[in-house]
């Protein structure tokens, strides 16, 4: 797996904090990101995780 930009990772994980503000309504891209979780940047997940973010 490539390294990832800073910026990427920040934009990813915007967009899943974005989705997580209205879980109800974004619950089809949340179930789709779960699935791909172990496709997910280390440092992104690493990110989510100082956070206290589970998805």
């Amino acid at each position: 797996m490539g390294k990832f930009s800073s910026e990427e990772i920040e934009s990813q994980y915007n967009l899943i904090m974005m989705l997580l503000a209205e879980p109800e309504k974004y619950r089809d891209a949340i179930n789709a990101i779960k699935k791909d979780i172990a496709y997910m940047p280390l440092e992104l997940k690493k990110k989510l995780e100082e956070e206290n973010i589970i998805l």
